[in-house]
């Protein structure tokens, strides 16, 4: 009987492996097993919001085939992309669902993008495990030395793509997917003298506010099939904080009163599904509000006929980085609107994420610290403490920690050849230096440079760039809307604009807040708040005026809103 039972609980736990895929997690030991075993390790990176993720989990990664010769010839490893940004980074050409295969040494092999069906996945895995050779020679991008003599070929290249890369028939890119990048409407906005980048900017903003969910407001992913008619229903926040910038800048911009009325109903959105109770905003609203099917139908009820079905599920992990955006995009609204509840949302949502910071003085990426710290983190808290000093000439606090911050960023992800790595901690593979982090880096370094008037920083920003205009990168460039935007911030210093608020003649500080550009600097505040070398401007002004300065000219006196913009289309 004893026996009996012993062979029976042994069958009980065969069968129970049989029919499940045993995860694990990417981490130095999961490297060591597959060493250990000589295995590859397949990473199934997916995002809990995504269509195609739930998918693959119930049709491919519920297939007993797969799970049999997963189990037998593979360490298999889940991740979630939003949790785990070094990753998400790393791979995110390639998702979501992203499938990749690293060998024990952790060099990529495979990379597949998107939903496999069960038979191709059982092709796809008995091929690498015949021959686990790397589809594409790998290279170790923390050795790259740039030999590239010929960047201002390189940058007129990028130019001209990048006017290729734009749809100026239907808005958006060239391309199936329909969406606008920020970046690239940054560049636009500089640009927009041109009337063909001004229209494409019409064009998008229309293409975009199609994005809007009429019902509950924010913004759906993107749309497929070449227009914005097709959605992809998950709602994101970073995305949301994304189109609140679009469309507030163009409410300033064009004076589209309907912008600032998409950017209203996107917090009207975010403050229902997507906020906490300590400031923080979760992280996502599923596409589906059943895993794996469609939801496209649910998506045209109205508001009742929704909730009587239910409601999709939220993410609710507050992430720092796309929190850190959040907040840059309330102040932005902030000074739109002038109204205090913005500016209250802020500042909790600034002291909540204070509260973020590791021993090491760097930001964790969630409410759970874990040894890997992402330089993604870093930079999206670099960006929102800059805002944060260009909004608030008083706040002390925020340019202490940008300052710390910078130093840290300096300190623990800058590498011998001017590249950034992409993060700190063990997960056994080599923090590779991305691009799209070494751009961002490279132009918040530049700008703290001019700011802080350590010039150090504008140096290391200039020999990042130096790593990006590497052949190894540059041969894998089409448009890189902000690479043209750091080449033209390297030209020289960022204007710096210099506002006395005497509380007498017209209030355009608000404005001036949310219409400049990045590349800019800004003191506002009472005489004895502005910079000494500043006050000697203001010595017989008795009302609210402004200057734009370089550090050898500054502007007559600007007194008004009307003026200021004059000012700012003089310059684009």
């Amino acid at each position: 009987m004893k026996f009996f039972c012993y062979f029976l609980t042994i069958l009980l736990c065969t069968s129970s492996f049989a029919n499940s895929i045993e995860w694990k997690e990417l981490s130095a030991k999961t490297f060591d097993q597959a060493k250990n075993e000589n295995k590859i390790i397949l990473l199934n990176l997916e995002a809990n919001w995504c269509h195609w993720c739930h998918v693959m989990e119930d049709e491919t990664y519920a297939n007993k085939q797969v799970i049999n010769y997963l189990n037998q010839h593979f360490i298999t490893v889940k991740a979630d992309q939003d949790a785990n940004p070094e990753l998400s980074n790393r791979y995110k050409d390639y998702g979501w669902p992203a499938t990749i295969f690293i060998n024990n040494q952790g060099i990529d092999i495979v990379k597949r993008a998107g939903f496999i069906a069960p038979y191709n996945f059982l092709r796809l895995l008995k091929a690498i495990v015949k021959d686990p050779s790397p589809e594409e020679k790998p290279i170790d991008f923390t050795k790259i030395i740039n030999s590239n003599k010929n960047k201002n070929q390189l940058i007129s290249t990028l130019e001209s793509n990048f006017i290729n890369s734009l749809d100026f028939e239907k808005g958006g890119f060239n391309q199936s997917q329909k969406y606008i990048e920020y970046a690239t409407f940054e560049k636009a906005l500089i640009d927009r003298k041109n009337a063909n980048i001004n229209t494409w900017i019409l064009k998008s903003i229309e293409g975009a506010k199609k994005l809007n969910d009429p019902v509950w407001g924010g913004v759906y992913q993107y749309s497929t099939h070449g227009d914005w008619e097709h959605l992809h229903f998950e709602k994101l926040l970073k995305i949301q904080a994304r189109y609140l910038h679009i469309f507030l800048l163009n409410y300033e911009y064009n004076n589209d009163k309907s912008s600032l009325s998409y950017a209203k109903k996107i917090l009207e959105y975010t403050d229902e599904f997507l906020a906490n109770k300590n400031g923080l905003y979760s992280n996502a609203q599923d596409a589906d509000l059943i895993q794996g099917k469609h939801a496209a139908d649910y998506f045209k009820l109205n508001n009742t006929e929704r909730r009587k079905l239910g409601i999709p599920k939220i993410d609710t992990n507050t992430f720092t980085d796309h929190n850190a955006a959040m907040g840059s995009a309330l102040l932005r609204m902030y000074h739109v609107t002038q109204e205090k509840k913005y500016l209250n949302k802020v500042e909790t949502l600034e002291n909540a994420l204070y509260k973020r910071k590791k021993t090491s003085g760097l930001y964790a990426h969630g409410s759970e610290h874990n040894n890997i710290t992402s330089l993604r983190d870093q930079i999206a808290m670099a960006d929102f403490l800059i805002n944060l000093v260009k909004s608030d000439i008083g706040n002390n606090k925020a340019k202490q920690e940008l300052s710390s911050l910078c130093r840290l960023i300096k300190n623990n992800y800058l590498l011998q050849n001017g590249a950034f790595k992409s993060f700190e901690g063990n997960n056994g593979l080599t923090a590779q230096p991305l691009k799209e982090e070494n751009i961002q880096i490279a132009r918040i370094f530049n700008w703290y440079g001019y700011y802080s008037k350590d010039h150090s920083y504008v140096d290391i920003a200039k020999k990042t760039y130096e790593f990006l205009t590497s052949k190894a990168l540059t041969k894998n460039y089409y448009s890189e809307a902000s690479l043209l935007l750091l080449a033209n911030e390297l030209k020289g210093e960022p204007t710096q604009y210099v506002y006395l608020n005497t509380g007498k003649g017209n209030q355009f500080n608000h404005v001036l807040q949310s219409m400049l550009p990045f590349y800019s600097i800004i003191y506002s505040g009472k005489i004895h708040q502005l910079p000494k070398e500043k006050q000697e401007l203001f010595g017989s002004f008795n009302e609210n005026v402004l200057f734009s300065c370089t550090s050898t000219y500054c502007s007559t006196p600007i007194y008004s809103e009307e003026t200021l913009k004059k000012e700012l289309n003089k310059n684009k």
